[in-house]
């Protein structure tokens, strides 16, 4: 018995012993196991460089090289960590693979993908609103100083329309789903949530921007969202190690378009034409044009380029960024500084003690911090700010306020592109021989001297944004509840510095017997010095928001709710406070994500309105059907997505009128009367504009059907149909002459103004990963809008009036003019064609013949008929591709607009002052025998029948640009390793580089669209830039 017992207590021992060594073998074996993987982003596809991978429970480290690759030795029950800064972090067991392909995604996809909606957020398989949005990786492709202007041609559904290239004034208008009202169009615009400026942003700091488009996702806003809602989101800090980031940019910029006039001889011979054509005698003499042609006498028959003179060919554009961001146990944080320095492309005098050129400086800063409390209760504070400095010529006074109010009025570079033209290539200058200016004996402002001369203007601008919230998980009350409050404060303050002098003038003039050149002086005006004066300018606005939040699962039942309060008032330096105070609701509920129910509304009033007709009610209904989730689609391998949704609901607009508080009667002192003891002598008191105690806000009844759909999970198509009927639009009534003796423009507007717009949107994406080294994404949008105005309460004209509506029946902005024919061939063509007194101006061969709409056998006013569109596109699309290949991306967007009609008139395109090119070939007999091309009416020193508004001069300003062209190459790691660094990628990218048009003429950018004024303003740029981007 002993014997067995130590015979199997032995063996016993052996079989534990090898069982241990087994057991061991097998984790040496194990441990042995070589992964190897790429990590790539979801959005993009691109490699990650960097990214942290640890064996989850040690503590081993390991980073993705500069393809994104990596090597570890693991077990095949350990889980892999993968985490990387802005992404998910992912976990994944190793189990029997060996060779992996990680994809991360960025932090606003997490839960599937989620996107920002108003306040708060939703995953994006639930939304049942129109809803779109671009992430930072596209935004910061493009080097805009402005970051309205990198939207243009990205999100469907967003017109962006850039109205000047000037430094510190390069500003956009925004519109979502084009015109829904003659009154202000623009969206709101949140970053985080607050009411601010678009204009002031660095690129860095933003995560995304989304638009909000139909009732269902802006009736939360109530009186505020009819026009829509833009939402930016700035970055946060993520469960990360910190990162430094950084990166420095230098570019050139010129000009999209130049106005190019014509030489001395060519303006010499046309202005001689032009004398011609009136029956005069010639303004050059044949001599004169021969010393013009040859240029053998440049000081007395002087070929001035002024463009050429006063301009630079090129100017800097130079950035600066650094942020930090990062997570303790407790603390998230981003931290952001930045730097613009923008120049202007006039050339500036050198030897002043001042600087008179146009150029821009902005300093940004933000941090955002994040702090869990406790368990429950978590806290973080904003703080954003910026200085910005805004340099020009003084030679044009105007008064400053806020930069967007300068919308309203012309910069001073439109005024210096005005004198400009006023000065033609025959004209001498810029300086006499002793260094003082030269102008044209008609011209009081020389361009030369109002840029150089007239000292300086700088406007300062400092923008400090606080914002301070905590939000409180309420699981003891009920599961899924938290509330939370946010209270902001906004600073602005704008502090103007005008140091302007007066100069001598002096004019040429050459003795017609001995030919000798002497200077004599102009005016009266003198070298003064600087002459120091200033204005300021301050704005707060303070916003409290307090939130119930629920959000529950229960089974297949997913249920969530939002209410909330909120109160902002904003004071505008000395006027009284403009103030908002409202609730807002969202309810929303699926069953098994299939089918989504969705309801908002908002409750909210503005002071716009008298007492107890403040506050409105404007609900929105919403339903989704994912139809790919049902049980016959689910595992389909090819509809990876099919979804359908709908929407109804009101939304106001409470920005009706330039004035406020409309009911109230405007009373005014005026010129006129007898004495009073009050009024003075001469004073009386009259009444501006009655009051209208009716006021209320505009309200818009929007419907949206949208259809998603998702192919090989890599295509994705979304379209969406939409239609809007606003009423209520504040008019001045055009059929009521007077009321009680007051004129027209004493009666009060009223509600009365109707507006229906419609149109679609369509937008498809494809993704596709060849290999670990190539892959491509590619994006397209169509946007469509058309609106009509239903009442405008215009007068209906006599019926001998060809169209006796002007407004009502026809898109907002409708030119009406005179349609033009041809041009008139001979004195015989006139004789035989309809009466064409336009103006009081006698006809001529080679004028605009218009064509007689109501054949009544006169041309006049009843002839005037619609032409084209108007300023705003109906059309807007883009299309953007991304290439990576091994180390290098490549990335461009195309963008463009159609169903644009533009006014081009006046200086640089009507024949007053200059000549440009198109008057090369304006009308004359030989040219019209010949068959030459024709591109202009005949020329003439006096006012034209031409000049009147008519379709030659409104011309189709559609257009196709290559907005954006990115070209990156990021180093390899072992490079990057050299300097310390995780990551080095170096770039070149370009704004604006080519424009498809089809304008008559190449001296303006079709994208300018002031009515007429495009030829005055401070052109668009292009931009040439190169970038460096080093993260530690």
């Amino acid at each position: 018995m002993n014997k067995i017992y130590y015979l199997l207590n032995g063996h016993l021992k052996l079989l534990v012993f090898m069982c241990l060594l087994s057991t061991i073998n097998v984790a040496v074996y194990a441990q042995q196991k070589t992964i190897s993987g790429v990590v790539i982003d979801s959005a993009d596809t691109k490699p990650l460089v960097g990214v942290s991978i640890t064996i989850q429970g040690t503590k081993n480290v390991i980073q993705t090289d500069g393809n994104g690759k990596f090597k570890l030795n693991a077990a095949s029950s350990d889980n892999l960590v993968f985490q990387y800064l802005g992404f998910v972090t992912k976990v994944i067991n190793v189990g029997n693979q060996s060779d992996l392909r990680i994809v991360l995604s960025s932090a606003s996809q997490k839960l599937g993908e989620v996107v920002v909606v108003a306040f708060g957020t939703q995953k994006k398989v639930s939304v049942t609103g129109a809803i779109n949005s671009i992430q930072t990786k596209e935004i910061k492709q493009s080097p805009a100083a402005n970051l309205a202007v990198t939207l243009a041609g990205r999100l469907p559904g967003l017109t962006s329309i850039q109205k000047s290239g000037e430094p510190g004034r390069d500003l956009t208008n925004l519109y979502i789903r084009g015109q829904g009202t003659v009154n202000a169009q623009s969206p709101v615009v949140l970053v985080d949530g607050i009411e601010r400026d678009l204009t002031y942003i660095d690129p860095n700091e933003v995560e995304s921007v989304t638009i909000l488009k139909d009732a269902s996702s802006t009736a939360i806003f109530g009186v505020r969202g009819a026009n829509g809602v833009i939402l930016v989101t700035t970055k946060r800090g993520t469960s990360e190690k910190p990162s430094i980031n950084f990166t420095t940019e230098t570019g050139l910029q010129d000009f999209t378009r130049k106005l190019q006039p014509v030489n001395s001889y060519e303006f010499a011979t046309l202005r001689n034409l032009a004398q011609q054509n009136d029956g005069l005698g010639p303004a050059f003499s044949p001599a004169a044009l021969e010393h013009y042609r040859t240029g053998d006498d440049p000081v007395r028959y002087p070929n001035t380029n002024w463009r050429e003179l006063l301009m630079k060919d090129y100017s800097s554009q130079s950035r600066y960024n650094l942020n930090v961001s990062g997570a303790s146990k407790s603390m998230k944080y981003f931290i952001n500084a930045g730097y613009l320095s923008q120049g202007g492309q006039f050339n500036t005098e050198k030897g002043l003690n001042y600087d008179p050129s146009f150029a821009l400086d902005r300093y940004n800063f933000r941090s955002n911090i994040d702090v869990q409390l406790n368990s429950s209760l978590k806290a973080f504070l904003n703080v954003a700010g910026y200085l910005e400095k805004q340099n020009m010529p003084g030679g044009v006074l105007r008064t400053f306020g806020d930069r967007n109010s300068q919308l309203a009025g012309e910069s001073t570079a439109d005024f210096i592109f005005t004198f400009m033209n006023d000065m033609n290539s025959t004209d001498p200058g810029p300086l006499t021989p002793d260094g003082q200016v030269i102008t044209n004996p008609i011209v009081p402002h020389p361009a030369y001297g109002q840029i150089n001369r007239a000292g300086y203007t700088q406007q300062t601008r400092n923008n400090i944004l606080a914002s301070y919230g905590m939000e409180q998980t309420l699981d003891f009350i009920a599961k899924g509840l938290s509330a939370k409050v946010i209270v902001s404060f906004d600073a602005r303050s704008t502090n103007n510095l005008f140091a302007t002098k007066s100069y001598q003038k002096f004019v040429q003039v050459i003795d017609p017997n001995t030919a000798e050149v002497s200077y004599r002086k102009f005016n009266a005006d003198e070298n003064t010095p600087l002459d120091i004066s200033g204005s300021a300018f301050f704005t707060t606005l303070s916003n409290i928001q307090g939130y119930l939040n629920y959000n529950r699962l229960f089974g297949k039942h997913a249920v969530s709710g939002l209410l909330l309060y909120q109160q902002q008032k904003n004071i505008v330096d000395s006027q009284l406070p403009f103030n908002l105070r409202g609730a807002a609701t969202r309810l929303t509920y699926s069953y098994d994500s299939r089918y989504l129910f969705e309801f908002n509304a908002g409750y909210n009033g503005s002071e716009q309105f008298v007492k107890g007709k403040r506050f409105g009610f404007f609900p929105a209904l919403s339903a989704g059907w994912v139809i790919s989730n049902e049980s016959f689609l689910k595992d389909n391998k090819v509809l990876s997505l099919l979804k359908l949704r709908g929407s109804y609901g009101e939304v106001g607009n409470d920005r009706i009128g330039g004035s406020r508080f409309l009911y109230l009667d405007d009373i005014i002192v005026a010129p006129g009367g007898g004495y009073s003891n009050s009024l003075g002598f001469g004073n009386t008191i009259v009444t501006n504009r009655l009051r209208n105690e009716n006021l209320t806000w505009e309200v818009a009844r929007k419907a949206n059907v949208g259809l998603e759909i998702g192919l090989f999970n890599a295509l994705n198509l979304t379209v969406d149909v939409f239609t809007e009927k606003r009423d209520n639009i504040l008019r001045r009534r055009g059929t009521i002459p007077t009321l009680n003796g007051l004129p027209i423009s004493a009666l009060p507007p009223v509600n009365i103004g109707v507006v229906q717009n419609r149109g679609f949107e369509a937008e498809v994406n494809y993704k596709k990963v060849f290999n670990k080294d190539f892959s491509i994404l590619t994006r397209a949008n169509l946007s469509f809008a058309r609106n009509k105005q239903l009442f405008a309460d215009e007068p209906l004209l006599p019926a001998s009036f060809a169209y006796r509506y002007r407004q009502t029946g026809y898109r907002i902005g409708q030119p009406f003019g005179y349609i033009v024919d041809r041009y008139f061939t001979s004195v015989q063509d006139i004789a035989n064609s309809p009466v064409q007194s336009v103006g009081g101006h006698e006809s001529r061969p080679g004028d605009l013949k218009f064509k007689d709409l109501n054949n009544d056998g006169v041309i006049d006013d009843k002839d005037h008929g619609p032409i084209g569109y108007s300023n705003v596109p109906e059309y807007q699309f883009g299309g953007a591709i991304s290439i990576n290949y091994k180390n290098f991306d490549l990335s461009a967007l195309v963008q463009g607009v159609s169903n644009i009609y533009n006014l081009y008139a006046g200086a640089g395109t009507f024949e007053g002052t200059n000549y440009y090119s198109q008057h090369l070939e304006s009308w004359t007999a030989e040219r019209f025998a010949s068959g030459a091309p024709i591109n202009y009416p005949r020329l003439t020193t006096q006012t034209s029948p031409n000049q009147n508004y008519n379709s030659f001069f409104v011309i189709d300003a559609s257009y196709v640009r290559l907005k954006n062209v990115e070209l990156g190459y990021t180093l390899p790691t072992k490079w990057a390793g050299k300097v310390g660094a995780k990551n080095i990628r170096l770039y070149f990218n370009g704004l604006n580089l080519y424009t498809w048009d089809k304008l008559p003429t190449k001296n303006f950018d079709p994208e300018l669209t002031l009515s007429g004024r495009g030829q005055f303003t401070y052109p668009i740029t292009r931009v040439y830039n190169l970038g460096v981007n080093v993260t530690f």
